[in-house]
């Protein structure tokens, strides 16, 4: 008995660090900042105007997933990914307090990677584009 009693608190402690709220951006998630191409963060609230923790998630009309986001205290951390509606990745970044920060990776839509850019705290510092047999053909860095 002591057995599996000690194999499954592991498993309950586990779960349960893995269990994120999941919200729906114009439906119980209200976020600033998502359109807007320039360096505003995106901050994202609930019904209550609460500050959110968990992953957004917008979709296209269609029903398809175009972007999910993890969100702390309001604002955007971790790995944010947007997809086309054939439902290939368009967009991996790491975002940190807002920012990019780290790399990113820009697919076609077919999937192939075509960009990568390094980022810190929202300044490109480095950019290479690839052609479609993965060879670089531009690189640039500040």
């Amino acid at each position: 008995m002591k057995r599996s009693f000690f194999f499954f608190i592991p498993l309950l402690l586990l779960s349960a660090c893995s269990n994120e709220k999941t919200y729906i951006v114009g439906k119980d998630a209200f976020c600033t900042g998502l359109a807007d191409a320039d360096l505003e963060t995106v901050y994202c609230v609930d019904a209550k105007d609460v500050p959110i923790n968990g992953v957004i998630v917008e979709y296209y009309e269609s029903g398809k997933v175009f972007r999910k986001m993890t969100i702390i205290n309001g604002q955007e951390n971790g790995i944010e990914k947007e997809y086309y509606e054939n439902g290939n990745l368009r967009v991996e970044t790491n975002v940190v307090d807002g920012y990019a920060d780290g790399l990113s990776k820009l697919y076609n839509e077919d999937g192939k990677l075509y960009m990568e850019i390094n980022w810190d705290k929202g300044n490109a510092t480095q950019m290479k584009v690839y052609d479609e047999s993965g060879k670089v053909v531009a690189f640039t860095e500040n």
